[in-house]
């Protein structure tokens, strides 16, 4: 769930750069250029899509990454924590 909520707000984030800041940035403009879109009075709306769907998903890979590796690391230490307390209490 926070995976999604990340995603989210990176994709509003960064698709509403593109739209109000419009600057040629990669992929939304070699996706544009590729498909003969940037000749559609709609290309800004998709070059801000495609970009905000790109690093959205750069964003959120990112985060889940730090996430598992936060959390393999807190399952371990919880796991040496255990396992003194019973050396102790032996």
């Amino acid at each position: 769930m926070k995976g999604t909520l990340f995603f989210i707000v990176f994709f509003l984030i960064f698709a509403s750069a593109m739209f109000f800041i419009p600057t040629p940035m990669f992929p939304g403009d070699t996706v544009l250029a590729l498909t003969n879109i940037a000749s559609s009075g709609y290309a800004a709306y998709f070059g801000a899509l495609i970009n905000g769907v790109v690093y959205g998903l750069v964003a959120w890979i990112i985060f889940m990454l730090t996430m598992k590796k936060i959390e393999s690391t807190a399952s371990k230490n919880s796991v040496r924590n255990h396992n003194k307390k019973n050396k102790r209490t032996r």
